[in-house]
């Protein structure tokens, strides 16, 4: 089968630590493909992964990015790109004769509004870190209302007076935790309990991860929590879930895309990712996945 991985920051020519974390997600998946025998392509700016057939585009914008989504012949692909501009991309690659291994674009559309997202998985009961108004007391988490991870969020004691793009938390004490999972439907298949290595200061600034982190919570509250999550939102595909876990395990963000913690579950799970997500879409998904080992990983040391 010819597999198309779309990679935003690879195609698009990105620099920095998005370059670094895409280049890294973009070869795990294309050699795990290739390990089953797939015929892999990818878009690039120019980078090569080592793995797979990169097509260099013709020039760096989104219009470029989203004009070779619409003409691929692959058989099945996959997009990683920011939540925002996801849903789009998705759109554009189900309306080709490409089958689509993530999220539907409904459903990316909904995780990338955080305030939509939030208010939906409060309706449908889960546990999540609570949008705050003028009458609650500090300390708050402000954090765009569309963006990805830990860009431009802050921590402050009191609210500003116009939030503008941004919307308002609750700042809860707790383990900055994650979960990786892949959803079929009505299955949702836990891959790992991930550890957030986080620097919060007046901001927050994402460093890297631990895969697995094991917690005697895990079964009871923070993976009920997350299959809670990828249910009530509808996700298909691989995804990641990120919670605070205090008093309960609070859902902070949902990412419908693979996430940076992949670094760590290529390194510890024996199944391969390609096989999950194809089956995900085409199949049936196993009960459980074999972890052995840990890994911990930081973004400054992912090579480029």
């Amino acid at each position: 089968m010819k597999v198309l991985i779309a990679e935003y920051a690879i195609a698009t020519g990105l620099s920095g630590t998005y370059q670094v974390e895409g280049k890294a997600m973009l070869s795990i998946l294309a050699k795990s493909f290739e390990r089953l025998g797939h015929h892999v392509i990818y878009p690039t700016a120019g980078p090569s992964i080592g793995a797979g057939r990169g097509i260099v585009l013709e020039g760096k914008s989104d219009d470029h990015f989203e004009d070779f989504l619409a003409g691929t012949e692959a058989d099945a692909g996959l997009v990683i790109a920011p939540d925002e501009l996801l849903p789009g991309f998705l759109k554009t690659l189900e309306e080709s004769s490409t089958t689509n291994l993530g999220c539907s674009p409904a459903a990316a559309r909904l995780s990338a509004d955080k305030l939509a997202c939030t208010r939906r998985l409060e309706e449908e009961g889960v546990p999540v870190v609570e949008i705050a108004d003028s009458n609650d007391d500090g300390p708050f988490v402000l954090k765009p209302r569309f963006g990805c991870g830990s860009e431009r969020m802050e921590l402050v004691d009191k609210l500003p007076e116009n939030l503008d793009d941004r919307i308002a938390t609750k700042y809860h004490q707790g383990e900055a935790l994650s979960v990786s999972l892949i959803a079929s439907g009505d299955r949702v298949l836990p891959l790992t309990v991930n550890k957030q290595l986080v620097k919060v200061e007046s901001g927050f600034q994402y460093e890297g991860g631990i895969v697995p982190r094991r917690s005697d919570r895990e079964e009871e509250e923070i993976l009920k929590a997350a299959k809670m999550a990828a249910l009530a939102l509808g996700l298909q595909g691989y995804a990641g879930i990120d919670l605070v876990v205090g008093d309960l395990p609070r859902v902070v963000d949902v990412n419908p895309r693979p996430t940076t913690s992949i670094v760590g579950i290529a390194k510890v799970m024996r199944e391969e990712l390609a096989d999950l997500i194809l089956r995900a879409r085409f199949a049936t998904l196993p009960e459980r996945v074999a972890v052995v080992g840990s890994c911990e990983f930081r973004k400054g040391e992912l090579e480029l």
